[in-house]
């Protein structure tokens, strides 16, 4: 199965870290690092401060641990997969 996140281990997180990455240069995600991991994903060419907001696909949090940066990364790939790409 292709890779289609290249997302750091629980170690990055654990230090507080937050993360940004995207996938065919249209689906874009943040992963803000706090009391939970909060994702939010989005459509287009703009960084998240200057996207619409209704091209804001979903934003979810997760409970920060290695078990939660997991289900993490399977919901990116169902929010991928409804996308279509």
């Amino acid at each position: 199965m292709e890779k289609k996140f290249d997302i750091p281990g629980y170690t990055y997180f654990g230090e507080k870290n937050n993360y940004t990455g995207s996938y065919a240069n249209r689906f874009n995600y943040k992963i803000v690092n706090g009391d939970t991991l909060t994702v939010t994903v989005w459509m287009g060419k703009f960084c998240l401060a200057k996207t619409p907001e209704e091209d804001v696909v979903a934003s979810q949090e997760f409970e920060r641990s290695p078990e939660g940066l997991e289900s993490l990364k399977t919901w990116l790939e169902e929010k991928l997969a409804e996308q279509g790409l």
